[in-house]
């Protein structure tokens, strides 16, 4: 008679083992950027980025892509997030895996909670822009010169200098590794406007979205440019990733 309990507590105890065994949503893969000195800024762009100017940040670690839907569906389903709505979503194209799409549509709230979930938090607008453009001042996450090939942007409704060469809208995170950032963080020129954790030169009815995104041709992905949105924005070309602190992250 006790064989049924037995079988039925070894089930239990296997379900909770699987569950404990699959991954946390903080083991998502983040690159450290050191500590030290950077130039936050640019005299080449609009006002707001002016001036350019030696910043130091403290040790940090970053997504090494934007979060995606994937990700986020795990937070749904802690009761940790809400639902993104179907119509902020961006489209996969067939044959594409919807998972692997960067979550897009969610509001500065969304973002936030989700990286808490994931053990973070929003990154600063000075941890995003020395992980998107190193030490050496450079225009782009790549280097100094524009180029349709490295990042997934200059395309809207078939026009832009990137009509030709890229698709008008969000595709799946890591699509573009040339474009990289000197640390090896993928997709911070284009794809999609990022949330980071600022206020908008200290206005608290908006926030700091940073990076460009696929579908905005008249605005290039230069890692100095800045654009803003109330906190509940949400669109099809927004999205974001999750910054932690580093143990002894230094000055």
């Amino acid at each position: 008679m006790a064989r049924p309990l037995i079988l039925a507590i070894a089930t239990v105890a296997t379900a909770l083992g699987t569950a404990r065994a699959k991954p946390a949503a903080s083991a998502r893969d983040r690159v450290t950027i050191p500590a030290g000195v950077f130039t936050q800024g640019s005299t080449k762009g609009e006002e707001d980025e002016r001036p350019a100017r030696k910043v130091t940040v403290k040790a940090f670690a970053i997504d090494r892509t934007e979060v995606t839907r994937g990700d986020y569906a795990a937070c749904v389903t802690a009761h940790r997030c809400k639902a993104v709505s179907a119509a902020n979503s961006a489209a996969a194209a067939a044959g594409e895996d919807a998972d692997k799409l960067l979550v897009t549509g969610v509001d500065w709230n969304d973002a936030q909670a989700y990286c808490r979930f994931a053990g973070g938090r929003l990154p600063t607008e000075a941890e995003w822009e020395k992980a998107a453009r190193g030490t050496d001042g450079r225009e782009y996450p790549w280097g100094d010169d524009a180029d349709c090939a490295r990042g997934n942007w200059g395309n809207f409704e078939g026009e832009g200098p990137c009509a030709e060469n890229n698709p008008g809208r969000p595709v799946a995170v890591g699509r573009y590794a040339t474009g990289a950032s000197p640390y090896g963080v993928l997709d911070l020129g284009g794809n999609v406007w990022e949330w980071v954790a600022d206020k908008y030169d200290e206005d608290p009815k908006r926030r700091v979205v940073r990076g460009g995104s696929c579908c905005s041709y008249f605005v290039g992905p230069r890692s100095a440019n800045r654009n803003a949105w109330a906190p509940e924005h949400r669109d099809g070309d927004l999205g974001f990733r999750c910054a932690s602190a580093v143990s002894g992250g230094g000055k």
